[in-house]
């Protein structure tokens, strides 16, 4: 059975994956959550995804990324 704090960070990332255009207000809620390596990474290869989808991604939704990747690389 899942904790608050998984679920909690499932939900929101259903809601965010299913979103074209996700509120940063969402985005940001899942940043503050994230407890595990293995959230960090579902959530960076969501966005990573979500770029994907788009000729012209958004600078916010890049520089997100970055902060992402930057975290895994600091192993926080």
């Amino acid at each position: 059975m899942a904790t608050i704090q998984e679920h909690y960070f499932d939900v929101l990332m259903h809601r965010v994956r299913n979103d074209k255009y996700p509120s940063h207000q969402l985005m940001d809620r899942i940043e503050l959550a994230l407890a595990t390596p293995e959230q960090v990474a579902q959530y960076t290869d969501m966005l990573i995804d979500k770029v994907d989808e788009t000729w012209y991604p958004s600078g916010q939704m890049l520089d997100r990324i970055q902060r992402m990747m930057e975290r895994t690389a600091r192993g926080r």
